[in-house]
């Protein structure tokens, strides 16, 4: 089921493979900027200032300065890149989901309350926005940084980087504990809100609210 769902989610993704590759390299390029900056540093530290050779030293700050600047730069055209897909693939989704709830039989909607498929339509998609528009890639963003990071350490000290490394499987097993713990919480979320809408449909239709106020049950509405 896994592999089958992530063929479904890549034909999402495959209109917009263009932008999809511009952000990609965008974030690396962005990764490889960040990886050069300690470079400049040690430069700074180790000949510029030891050697009073203000020249160099205007040079590598200058460097620095611009590469904060252009890496905010690619940040912006990243994040706008991956809004733009990420919205359109929602919509996509939206319109995906729609249209397979028309295919449905009528025994379908007579078995599922409307509040309910209208929260998968709404709240189930809209609960991965944030996944499709900066999620992945941020992902890819850090995987990135990550292995510029390494090359870099191992470039500068690898005693250095073979004690930091030491940590990471730590974290690691951390990041996965909570990782399972909000998936945990995001469907339990998920199916509360499926309840809210159907609770609301039910209740605040014309049929519902006349029902409410003629048996005089609107106080237990709003309890329930």
């Amino acid at each position: 089921m896994r592999k089958a769902n992530l063929r479904r989610i890549l034909r999402l993704f495959r209109p917009y493979r263009l932008k999809l590759g511009a952000v990609s390299a965008l974030i690396v390029l962005s990764a490889i900027l960040g990886a050069v900056s300690p470079f400049l540093l040690v430069e700074v530290f180790d000949v510029a200032i030891p050697e009073q050779r203000e020249g160099l030293l205007s040079v590598l700050v200058a460097g620095m300065i611009a590469i904060a600047i252009l890496t905010g730069a690619l940040g912006v055209v990243q994040t706008l890149l991956s809004n733009q897909v990420g919205q359109r693939v929602m919509h996509d989704m939206r319109a995906s989901v729609y249209r397979h709830l028309q295919r449905l039989s009528l025994a379908f909607f007579t078995r599922t309350r409307t509040g309910e498929v209208q929260s998968r339509i709404a709240n189930d998609i809209g609960g991965i926005e944030n996944v499709v528009t900066s999620t992945a890639t941020s992902v890819l963003a850090n995987v990135t940084t990550v292995l510029a990071t390494i090359v870099a350490m191992l470039l500068l000290d690898w005693r250095l980087a073979a004690f930091a490394l030491a940590l990471l499987p730590l974290f690691v097993y951390l990041t996965k504990r909570v990782g399972e713990q909000r998936k945990r919480v995001t469907a339990a979320r998920q199916a509360s809100l499926a309840d809210v809408s159907s609770i609301v449909q039910e209740s605040l239709s014309v049929s519902g609210i006349l029902l409410g106020k003629t048996m005089g049950r609107t106080d237990d509405l709003a309890e329930r």
